[in-house]
């Protein structure tokens, strides 16, 4: 006789109440011992988006009531629980914690690719937004201090931070590789390329359950006014991204498992996803930092911004008519072995020197082959900074290796800000390095990037 999964289920609970829960096919669980009866086994993992997650807590529910509080909690110490996306009719544009772009419709989930970019000249950009100001079908995102809000097409006007979503880049003036939607981000001299690429696992669930503003007014039109509000979607860190993903992410689990468990267990589980070793809302937050931030915390600052100590220095690339690249250097152990290394690396470039404040010391800027740029060196001091503008070098991966290569020959810590790219990072003598690099393909991160990105489905 053959039985319907239903059957087969409402048997399964009768043998469960009376005898116990079975083990978990595969899993090598630890035990919990249950007064007199059959250890209570605990599974390594709970995975709602299959039927067996969800008959596996309905067993537990059943006996839930005569465990103790030591054993409840010991049951969820350490449960990794692995939940679907939110279903909902919540559709269209989506801003991450962190800044990171997403696009949820009734189709797949999509977010920024951050192994897959494509950089574009001045002269290309002019050239793009000049013709994107026609696209019908382009929107773009502005930030302002008043918020971020949604514009057609490509304003004349952009602020520090803007990025234009394109649906078909084949209708482009200029060439890219990629064949679906992509995000356009504006910067200062120059634009990076995205492609829009579709997701699963971590990352879905993320876009699924992050606030989303109604862009329309019920009649395709898009609403005026900012549409994100800084506390839907500002984080600093990892910390921050739990934060703004938590409540959401409890909302989400209760409403999965109403009805199928008592309350007690519902807010147990829900406090498992955000609280704990290895919990839920954590693991997004550092699935999220993978992905490209499309917008910083402060409006007026340009994509690619150093930190606040190389404000000063960044004056001068901010304010030259061509694209420029800062090459900042501090802990100087021989600050003029450092300018005798740059004058082998580099043809040309301008030295500014600072003292351990960030003060100005007067001279510069000063070319980086005169008596002058030893004389800065000098001055600053084994406790100084000196801060190098060169021309932007052809691509990411040729400003990476340079400042690689520049932290290994003299030994001090160098942070490359490329404005043009929206690139900034900082590379040790030591190897150790932090900042944006993996989102263009390289440096720290990739590994972490690859552990996460391995849900993202091939180009669309």
């Amino acid at each position: 006789m053959s039985l319907s999964l239903s059957q087969r289920f409402d048997i399964g609970l009768l043998i469960e109440a009376r005898d116990g829960p079975p083990p978990c096919p595969g899993a090598k669980p630890d035990q919990i011992g249950h007064g007199d009866t059959r250890p209570i086994v605990r599974p390594r993992e709970l995975d709602l988006r299959v039927p067996g997650g969800f008959a596996q807590l309905k067993r537990m529910n059943l006996i839930w009531p005569t465990l103790s509080g030591a054993e409840r909690h010991d049951w969820l110490e350490g449960l990794e629980v692995i939940l679907p996306p939110r279903v909902d009719t919540e559709t269209g544009l989506k801003l991450l914690p962190g800044g990171a772009v997403a696009l949820r419709g009734s189709g797949p989930t999509l977010v920024c690719d951050p192994m897959e970019t494509v950089t574009f000249s001045q002269a290309e950009v002019r050239h793009l937004r000049r013709v994107l100001r026609t696209r019908a079908d382009v929107f773009t995102l502005l930030h302002t201090a008043n918020g971020i809000s949604i514009r057609p097409r490509v304003p004349g006007h952009l602020p520090p931070q803007a990025v234009t979503i394109v649906p078909n880049p084949a209708k482009l003036p200029i060439r890219v590789s990629f064949s679906g939607p992509i995000v356009i981000q504006w910067c200062l001299h120059g634009a990076v390329a995205r492609p829009l690429v579709e997701v699963t696992g971590l990352l879905a669930l993320a876009v699924s359950v992050a606030e989303s503003p109604r862009v329309s007014d019920g009649h395709d039109a898009i609403c005026p006014g900012p549409l994100f509000q800084s506390r839907m979607w500002q984080a600093m860190d990892a910390k921050d991204r739990w934060r703004l993903i938590g409540a959401s992410l409890m909302g989400h689990v209760s409403d999965l498992v109403a009805g199928t468990v008592c309350d007690d267990l519902r807010r147990r589980l829900m406090e498992r996803c955000a609280s704990g070793e290895n919990n839920l809302a954590a693991r997004i937050a550092q699935a999220l930092a993978v992905l490209p931030s499309c917008f910083a915390l402060d409006p007026e600052l340009f994509p690619g911004a150093p930190p606040p100590a190389w404000r000063h220095a960044m004056v001068q690339v901010r304010g030259s008519a061509h694209p420029r690249t800062l090459l900042g250097m501090d802990r100087l152990t021989d600050p003029v072995t450092v300018i005798r290394v740059l004058r082998d690396a580099m043809e040309y470039a301008e030295v500014m020197a600072f003292d351990k404040d960030g003060v100005t010391l007067p001279g510069g800027p000063a070319a980086l082959h005169s008596d002058t740029a030893l004389f800065l060196a000098r001055t600053a001091g084994s406790r100084g900074r000196l801060a190098v503008v060169i021309p932007t070098p052809a691509s990411p991966v040729d400003l990476y290796v340079l400042a690689e290569n520049v932290a290994y020959m003299t030994g001090v810590r160098v942070v490359a800000s490329a404005p043009s790219w929206g690139f900034c990072h900082r590379v040790g003598p030591g190897g150790e390095e932090a900042g944006n690099a993996g989102w263009f393909g390289m440096g720290a991160g990739l590994d972490e990037a690859d552990g996460v990105l391995g849900d993202v489905e091939p180009g669309l």
